[in-house]
């Protein structure tokens, strides 16, 4: 007879939930592993681990006495090291350790693309607040940001010398490993190129236009959008710088979610980000089955569980629709009113609202970093332009009035 899959789940937060739930829906065991806290997965799960993520002989130890047979995460950076390091040791299904870290470390990361060819902003990695400004050869402006965040916690553009000392004190105090990186502030357009890799192989899913809201010292993404409406030769140069990084690192399999900028007047395109994960923000989980029809997630999960996947099979059935995210922020102050939350949600474009924590009397904050942004509400069409219309229908639907600190009333900042 043959014994019940027991899953490991690294992290136990909002994005980990589209994976455990298709755990559970087969029956298969589930634990996850988290610092307690108001987590979601923590209740959802069978059992879990109350351990850092970062403490990984604690965790395969943990796992070890639970006969874990699968491990997985997804749409966080922080928690693939983790993974790859537990299934290394227990002898399951994953990516190697080293593979994971060239992508989630800035600066492995830029190496690797050096390495291969694979246009990325000129950088350097600095491990303290007094470094040889001349090995940066590039002029300013420059992005400062850790080596091994997430969610922009810690990334700021500065304009001149004197704001380099105070971003690189942030940066370094946010990165795990106190590693930050310079490098050279790239004007573009985003892309972001959500694929998969089988075995070494690369297959794409589709690509998407991403949006800023309109702060001068923060870069916070407001929309992403499926598919990219930019010209088809830019995206096969992307697909192969795609395909060079993959040849390059050879993981096992895995979603893989890029960022790339791309200067519209002189054709020159760099890579940003790359990461073995969904994109965050329901990409990989509810976006990218939206736009593509394919289940992402489900794959992921298989290949994990060590089961059989036919990945041409999966991908030869793509479909071509559109879907996207919208974020939002609201001014300082306090909530006064809401309107058209569940006219919102009942839109038959719109798959999931996250707005139910927005309610009267509510004190409003500045926002700082990616992750203190409203929302997302998914939304999906059966084209951009489709998808564009009902999103703007969104925006007009729902409205809520803050009363800011000077007693004016405030709507909210969609872009």
């Amino acid at each position: 007879m043959k014994q019940k899959e027991k899953l490991l789940i690294i992290g136990a937060s909002i994005g980990q939930v589209p994976l455990l739930e298709k755990a559970k829906a087969r029956g298969i065991h589930v634990t996850v592993a988290t610092i307690p806290g108001k987590y979601p997965c923590i209740s959802m799960a069978d059992d879990v681990i109350y351990l850092d993520i970062y403490d990984r002989d604690g965790i395969v130890k943990e796992a070890n006495k639970r006969c874990i047979t699968a491990v997985i995460s997804d749409q966080n950076d922080l928690m693939n090291p983790t993974v790859a390091y537990v299934a290394e040791k227990l002898g399951i299904p994953g990516n190697r350790f080293d593979t994971v870290e060239t992508y989630c470390n800035k600066n492995f990361f830029r190496n690797a693309c050096d390495q291969v060819g694979v246009p990325s902003p000129k950088h350097i990695a600095v491990n303290s607040v007094d470094f040889d400004l001349a090995t940066l050869k590039c002029p300013l402006p420059w992005i400062v940001k850790p080596a091994d965040s997430q969610s922009s916690i810690g990334v700021q553009r500065i304009d001149s010398l004197d704001e380099l000392k105070p971003a690189l004190e942030f940066a370094l105090s946010k990165s795990p490993t106190h590693c930050a990186i310079v490098e050279e502030y790239f004007f573009g357009r985003e892309l972001v190129c959500e694929g998969f890799i089988n075995d070494g192989n690369y297959y794409l899913l589709s690509f998407a236009d991403r949006k800023y809201f309109d702060l001068p010292d923060l870069l916070i993404p407001s929309q992403t959008l499926f598919p990219s409406v930019v010209q088809t030769e830019l995206l096969e140069r992307i697909i192969s710088c795609e395909k060079k990084l993959t040849a390059y690192t050879k993981p096992a399999f895995a979603i893989v979610h890029s960022e790339y900028l791309f200067n519209e007047q002189t054709g020159e395109i760099r890579i940003v980000e790359s990461a073995l994960r969904g994109g965050g923000v329901y990409i990989s989980s509810d976006l990218i089955p939206m736009a593509t029809g394919i289940d992402i997630n489900n794959v992921l999960l298989c290949k994990a569980l060590g089961e059989n996947v036919d990945i041409d099979a999966v991908f030869a059935k793509r479909q071509e629709r559109a879907s996207g995210y919208v974020c939002f922020y609201l001014p300082d102050g306090v909530i006064e009113e809401v309107k058209g939350a569940d006219d919102v949600k009942a839109l038959p474009f719109v798959r999931k609202a996250y707005i139910d924590d927005l309610v009267v009397g509510k004190r409003t904050e500045r926002m700082t970093y990616k992750g203190a942004r409203k929302g997302p509400i998914l939304v999906s069409g059966a084209d951009r332009n489709e998808l564009e219309a009902n999103i703007r229908t969104v925006q007009e639907t729902f409205q809520i009035v803050v009363r800011n600190n000077n007693g004016e009333a405030k709507g909210i900042i969609w872009s």
